[in-house]
């Protein structure tokens, strides 16, 4: 994800031509089976059954072709160029009600982040407690002033922006209250923001409790490795909400954007309202005042 077009991507980054030929060559056979099952082999006599078997099958493909498509420009990036020196850096725990030795686990492995960094618990629960906790252990905590009151609170979404508003760091890691980050974290992944057009670096999640061989895929490698680097190629990559490091300035240049598009959305209805209002006016000028009605049509204009 980048908030300039992305920087040209050597070829050699992009899949082999014996993945798109086999990308190619199962869309082709897919849309075939299709065709054939709705024009030949639906079984009308028994459609209660037989529709939908076949609207599975053709919701099956489609997927499969999205799938294809952004597998097509899958993107194997190299290791990062080392990170680079003297940058500043706010780390960013989010926590609403978890238990407070939960929340304090993390932020100490956070400490221990070998990149100089800045710590943050940001506690949306406001609990005494774990401000004293944090304290004691070396990091900041902060919570959401008075100035939230009676306003939209956004959940996590809020708990960030106000955060982002008390903070002055160049890049931002934001870790879930669960997430223990390994020491390295900042060192395998700020050398990425070399690139100026680079936005986010979303690293992958490993659950502790999970065995090695993990049957079930719950490391979710399918997600974090290849729909991942095809998004990356298609430069659309995903924000998962935590472990990932974002630049602040890309960040702000997003909520600038949304800023400017909601007040041209108001402009722009405020001006058609006028506009309806003057058109009625006009039509109830009489006929012997045509000077109102040329005023107000310079009004309209």
């Amino acid at each position: 994800m980048s908030t300039v077009p992305a920087p040209p991507v050597p070829r050699s980054e992009y899949p082999s031509p014996y993945l798109r030929l086999l990308i190619v060559v199962t869309v082709i056979v897919g849309l075939n089976y299709i065709v054939w099952r709705w024009l030949f082999s639906v079984n009308w006599d028994a459609w209660w059954i037989a529709v939908p078997l076949v609207l599975a099958e053709t919701y099956s493909l489609i997927d499969s072709i999205l799938f294809a498509v952004t597998m097509w420009r899958l993107r194997r990036r190299p290791e990062p160029p080392p990170a680079p020196e003297g940058l500043t850096v706010d780390v960013f725990i989010t926590t609403y009600n978890e238990p407070l030795d939960l929340v304090l686990n993390t932020a100490a492995a956070a400490k221990l982040i070998r990149y100089p960094h800045r710590t943050w618990i940001l506690d949306d629960g406001a609990r005494p407690e774990l401000a004293a906790a944090a304290e004691e252990l070396g990091v900041d905590y902060l919570t959401r002033s008075a100035s939230w009151t009676n306003k939209p609170r956004h959940a996590k979404a809020g708990n960030l922006i106000n955060a982002l508003l008390h903070t002055d760091g160049e890049f931002l890691l934001i870790l879930d209250a669960d997430q223990i980050p390994e020491p390295e974290i900042l060192d395998r992944t700020l050398g990425y923001f070399t690139d100026d057009g680079m936005a986010l670096v979303q690293t992958p999640q490993y659950f502790t409790n999970v065995p090695e061989s993990d049957p079930l895929g719950s490391q979710a490698p399918l997600f974090y490795g290849p729909i991942q680097q095809g998004k990356d190629g298609w430069n659309a990559a995903f924000f998962c909400g935590s472990n990932a490091v974002l630049r602040r300035e890309a960040l702000m240049q997003l909520g600038i954007t949304g800023y400017v598009k909601a007040v041209e959305d108001g402009v722009d209805r405020a001006l058609r309202t006028a506009g309806r209002v003057i058109r009625r006016a006009q039509r109830a000028v009489p006929a012997d005042q045509p000077e109102v009605a040329e005023a107000l049509g310079s009004v309209r204009r």
